[in-house]
This record gives C-alpha cells, structure tokens and sequence, in this order.
C-alpha cells in the first residue's frame, strides 16, 4: 500500500452537541406565511411545518444505533478522507460491488439494500449470488471531508474509487453501480479502468446530448431534456453557478435545508399506493441530519460546481468502453425525468442489459429495495465466471488486518 493511501476503521458519530443545537434551532426557525398547498411553487408551507416536527421530534439515538451496526472505514487518498460502509457478503464468493450515491442522498440509501445483496440466502435467494459491498460517501458528502473549493468532477471521483478498491481494500476485480451523480461516476470507472471494472449498472442515467445527427428518439430526449431543465432545472444551476451563496444558507438554517432537500426527494420520489413519497420518512429525517451533523450540505453542492467549470467533464459519445454495461429505466416520480432511449445509451456504453420500469423513480434502493437488489443480482451474474476462480475471497487481506470481522 503507498504512503499517501491508507484505510482505518471508525465510529461514524454524530456529535450530541451539533444534534441538541439543531433541535433548538428547529424549534425557533420561521416558516413562511400560510400560501397555496399545491407545489407548482416548490414546498407548502404544511409539508415543510409537518417535516420540521417530525425532524424536532426524530429518535437522533436509534438514528446513530443503526449507524453504529455497519462497519466505517475512512480510507486517506491523495490528501482526501473519504468514508465508506463495508459489508462483507456471506456466500461461497462473493462479488465485489461498489455502491455510488448522488445528491441530495447519502451512503444510507443503500441500508435496506445491503442486507439483500451481501446475505441472498437468508432472503430467499441464492447464496452464489452474494456480494461484498463497499458504499463510499461522495467527496464533502457525509461523514467525507469536502475537496478543495472547486470539487471534484465524476472522472476525479473514479480515479479515488478505483484506488480505494483495487489498492486500499485489495479488490483488483469489482463491479459498481450507481445513481445520479453516482451514475456518472460509475460510468467513468469503465470508461477509465476497464482491466479492472467487470461491469457496470446504472439507473436511469442522465446522457449529455451527442455529436449530430441525431435519429428521433435522441432528438426527442433532447427537447425533453431541455424542457425538464428549464422548469425543474433551477436548483442545479444555482448549485453549479453560486454553490457558496446557496451553501451560506444551507449552512445555517436546518429549515431551509429541510425545504431545499425535501423537495427534490418528493419530487424525485416514485409513490406509495397512498399518494406518498415512496421514500421513507425517516430514512428522509436521518438524511437531514446527517448533512447538517457533518456540516455538508455546501460541499455537496461543489459536483455542479466542477462538472459546470472543468472542460471535458461530460461523458464522451462514441468508443464505448469494453465493460458490460447493463442500465435500468425507473419511472414513477411524482415530476418524471427524461428518459434515455437505449440508442443513446449505445453510443456511450457496451450494452447487455437494458430494462425500461414503471416504478422505482430516482431513488430505487430506497423504494424498491428487492427489486433493485434481484436486478443486480441479474446484471452481474453473468460476470462471476469472469473473476478468478475464489478471487474475492482472496482479496480480503488488507481490510481483514484492520478488523478481524469486517471480511468474509
């Protein structure tokens, strides 16, 4: 391992005193007057008065006895701390699997999914298909410390990934998956490491628009794209604009910060048979805390910022790289986003799977947790037989030094 990567494990706390000052400020934070309940105009003011009670009120203890049942790694790389989950898997050889998040989420998205994926056998699936999961927090997300000012772009964050896995935790052969900025990230680290990357997942990937011509389905999503930003695009562009304005009030109003996130995840969000976010209330309340907690709802901002202001940082079309690729469509929000059609997907991935669903919405780990671990378990399967016979197992090496329970 080289001097300037190294991996030990932690307690991933919660600081009571930033908790107790956080339920005073609930306590006294100003709500805007009483106005239309609808959301053509973003969040109600009834939502966001129901949401600030249930976060006043939200069981902070439970929240931090959940965290304290995973095994935290902080891995030191390059001059950055990044903190990740690892979940060994329990199977003849497990899989390795990179888990990316995006924003407004966190590595606690992938909590309910974690348990499908590393123990199938004890949910009524094959234990052959077990993985070994590792679930970074993005760079200035969470319980990790922010990059310089500038951020990092989806390249940069591979390039951290695939050194954490290969050289840190000793997996030279992996998977990965991801969503929204995850699903960028994930899909540089095939376009980058292909020797290394045995395939991909993505959901429901945003594509930048291709080199002309276009067929009409790629024209079609483009309009549709264009269209979907500029009425439900503001947030982004202010959070790649003026990421330290915005991040200023973030910062300091646990309201605000409950308005600016909780909007994008009801939106976002594929609904219960009730008409509600299918995005679990308190898994919503720990989402909240954990970014005022740490301190990082500004530096989560910066991925706009860096994607916005680093020439070539959108994905290239065309010379898909060799990995197998496989991307799953959800449908269901409450907004919908545009869809990819699979021609455009082609021009940027080697395609194997291709899979177009009527829920799930931009959070499928959290609304369809067996769905999405069944369609994992599906996508990489095929893999498995590619990796060296009991590989993962014999990849366990450096993690097994650090906590005797936390590999297979």
């Amino acid at each position: 391992m080289r001097r300037d990567l190294a991996v030990e494990p932690i307690r991933a706390l919660l600081d009571p005193d930033t908790l107790e000052e956080l339920r005073e400020r609930l306590g006294r934070g100003r709500l805007l007057p009483a106005d239309a309940e609808g959301w053509e105009r973003g969040m109600p003011r009834p939502w966001l008065a129901e949401l600030v009670a249930d976060w006043t009120a939200f069981d902070v203890a439970g929240f931090q006895a959940r965290l304290d049942e995973l095994t935290h790694l902080r891995a030191h790389a390059g001059g950055l701390s990044v903190h990740l989950v690892h979940a060994p898997g329990r199977g003849p050889d497990p899989l390795p699997l990179l888990l990316t998040h995006g924003w407004p989420g966190s590595f606690c998205e992938y909590l309910r999914l974690l348990p499908l994926l590393t123990d199938p056998a004890a949910h009524g699936g094959d234990p052959a298909d077990a993985f070994t999961v590792v679930v970074p927090s993005l760079p200035g997300f969470g319980f990790s410390a922010p990059p310089s000012p500038g951020g990092l772009t989806a390249e940069a964050v591979a390039g951290l990934w695939h050194r954490i896995m290969t050289e840190a935790l000793g997996y030279p052969r992996y998977a990965a998956h991801g969503s929204d900025l995850g699903a960028g990230v994930t899909a540089r680290l095939a376009r980058g490491y292909p020797d290394a990357v045995a395939g991909i997942h993505l959901a429901t990937p945003g594509l930048p628009a291709p080199p002309l011509p276009w067929t009409p389905a790629e024209q079609a999503y483009v309009a549709e794209a264009e269209a979907w930003t500029a009425e439900e695009g503001g947030y982004a562009h202010e959070q790649a604009t003026k990421p330290a304005t915005l991040g200023a009030a973030l910062h300091d109003s646990p309201v605000g910060l409950a308005a600016w996130i909780g909007e994008k995840i009801v939106a976002w969000s594929s609904t219960t048979g009730r008409g509600q976010p299918a995005f679990d209330r308190d898994l919503l309340l720990g989402t909240l805390t954990l970014y005022w907690a740490t301190g990082t709802a500004a530096s989560s901002l910066l991925p706009y910022w860096a994607a916005r202001h680093t020439p070539g940082s959108a994905l290239p079309a065309g010379d898909p790289p060799p990995v197998p690729t496989a991307v799953s469509v959800f449908g269901g929000e409450r907004v919908p986003f545009p869809k990819p059609p699979r021609e455009l997907a082609e021009r940027f991935f080697t395609l194997t799977g291709w899979q177009e669903h009527d829920r799930g919405g931009h959070f499928p780990a959290v609304a369809e947790p067996r769905f999405l671990a069944e369609i994992l378990r599906d996508a990489f399967r095929p893999l498995r037989e590619l990796l060296p016979a009991g590989g993962s197992l014999s990849f366990c090496a450096p993690v097994r030094a650090l906590r005797r329970d936390s590999c297979c």
